[in-house]
């Protein structure tokens, strides 16, 4: 077993590489280290003493399919994009509202859109999921869990679910709005709304390769609905 040390606050998030080559730690103070599993010691990290990279605080993060780049979301809003191979940040999202936290962070598989860099989906706590091509660094759509004709409050982001192939473009979104979306990334569209919790939804997985997802709600119950067709 190999433990690995240098964090100075609580990790909030960490993920392996695709590749299942290196892992990738963050912590609420802010810092972020790469890791090599077979060694104590990261290969790189990176502190909010760097100005690029201070998020205030850092709360989710996740990896590309080429194991290239992470995407780390912070507490204030802020998205930072990190070259693994060259340790340093490589590109700065500003879609989300200041002082909202980004809560989950997603990849899809748009063909023809990245040029291997990828597609990935920020969610935030303004209620906001921002599609961004990182092989531009631009926003494509952004995705409002709420409709914002006045200020909606508990709409905030809880989690991101991209489909499996053949249906990589498709993206399930839970939220404190007590509702689960599924949105075409292709286009920005809404496909489906779920609804029957009566509380935030704090959780979510797919099964049956995409066709359904279950909810976890913080009024006690699973749900489970099927991501396209109308449930009978």
């Amino acid at each position: 077993m190999q433990v690995f040390a240098g964090h100075s606050g609580a990790v909030n998030c960490g993920d392996f590489t695709p590749d299942g080559k290196r892992i990738v730690t963050a912590c609420a103070e802010g810092t972020l280290m790469f890791w090599d599993p077979r060694s104590p010691t990261p290969v790189f990290k990176l502190t909010p003493q760097d100005a690029r990279f201070d998020l205030e605080g850092i709360t989710s993060l996740k990896v590309n399919p080429s194991s290239t780049l992470a995407v780390v979301g912070g507490a204030s809003g802020g998205v930072r994009v990190v070259s693994l191979n060259k340790g340093e940040v490589v590109g700065q999202l500003g879609g989300h509202q200041e002082d909202e936290s980004i809560e989950a962070i997603e990849f899809v598989d748009l063909p023809g859109v990245g040029a291997g860099a990828g597609v990935a989906i920020t969610g935030g706590t303004d209620g906001k999921a921002c599609i961004w091509d990182l092989s531009t660094m631009r926003l494509r759509a952004t995705l409002e869990h709420s409709v914002r004709e006045f200020i909606v409050a508990n709409d905030a982001i809880t989690r991101l679910l991209a489909h499996p192939a053949p249906k990589g473009y498709l993206v399930v979104s839970a939220s404190a709005d007590k509702t689960l979306k599924t949105w075409d990334a292709r286009s920005g569209t809404l496909v489906r709304e779920h609804t029957g919790h009566k509380a935030p939804v704090l959780d979510a997985s797919l099964g049956l390769e995409g066709s359904v997802v279950i909810s976890a709600g913080d009024d006690g119950f699973a749900l489970v609905f099927t991501t396209e067709a109308v449930e009978e």
